[in-house]
This record gives structure tokens, sequence and C-alpha cells, in this order.
């Protein structure tokens, strides 16, 4: 009995903070939209996603399947990334600029004309351990929108 006590103390205190967790998932998630992997991409939002512009999880889906599937490569720089736990829920804040058609490796490389610019909004709710997205909002703001 002392054994399985000490065994999931351990497990629990190895667990690395929710914080980081939502970070780890977002820089996986941003990996994922570069290598066109709607498969992995979808392992981080929540069967029961819904937003205010009417998508749930198969709209999600549809429109990563539009913007992904695409021949030219795409790549995203998040700036601002900004972490709030509360509970079993995380407010995620963050401005990302998305380029397709080029490999880049820098924001040095970017034309303005071929990048946008958002501003994402993004809860996060933890299901059982698994930290998901559940809501999101964005916004464009255009690459002045991130100085």
């Amino acid at each position: 009995m002392t054994f399985f006590l000490i065994t999931a103390l351990l497990q629990a205190c190895s667990r690395p903070p929710d914080e980081e967790r939502i970070r780890a998932s977002v820089s996986n998630a941003v990996e994922a939209a570069e290598a066109k992997d709607v498969k992995a991409f979808m392992r981080f939002i929540s069967k029961e996603y819904a937003d205010d512009r009417g998508n749930d999880y198969n709209g999600v889906k549809g429109i990563l399947v539009y913007q992904l599937l695409r021949p030219e490569p795409v790549k995203v720089f998040l700036r601002g990334l900004s972490i709030e736990v509360k509970g079993d829920a995380a407010l995620v804040d963050a401005k990302a600029i998305t380029m397709r058609g080029r490999n880049i490796k820098s924001l040095s490389d970017i034309v303005p004309d071929e990048a946008e610019a958002y501003r994402f909004s993004i809860l996060f709710k933890n299901e059982s351990g698994d930290w998901k997205v559940r809501s999101a909002s964005w916004e464009p703001i255009g690459l002045a929108g991130l100085l």
C-alpha cells in the first residue's frame, strides 16, 4: 500500500505544471499546422468545442483541411503568448503571424504583403488530465498590430 502511495505522489510531482503543459500544447499545435498534419492538430481540440462564429469540432477540422491541404508551405510565428490558469480552465492570449507560399525561417524574412497577423484568445479546459481547446476567438490585426 505504501509503495502505491509513494508512486502516486512521485507521478504527481513529476508532472509539469499546467502552464507548461498548455504552452507545450500550443507549440505542438503550431508544429502540426506547419507540418499540415490535421489529425495531430485536432488532438488539441475538445470534442465539446464551440465558438462565437458557430464552429464546432467538425467546423474547426473543416477550416484546417481547407487551409492546410493547399500545396504551398505554411509558417506560423507566435508573439505575446500569455497563459492564465484558473482551476480546470485556462485563457491563452497570443498574436500569430501566418505566412504561406515560401519557406521562411525568421520574422525578418517576411514580406508584409504575403503574411497575415491575428490576435487569438483561446479557452482551454482540463479534460481528464489533458488540456484541450474548448473555444477560441480571433481577429485580424495586421502586421502593425504586432508592435
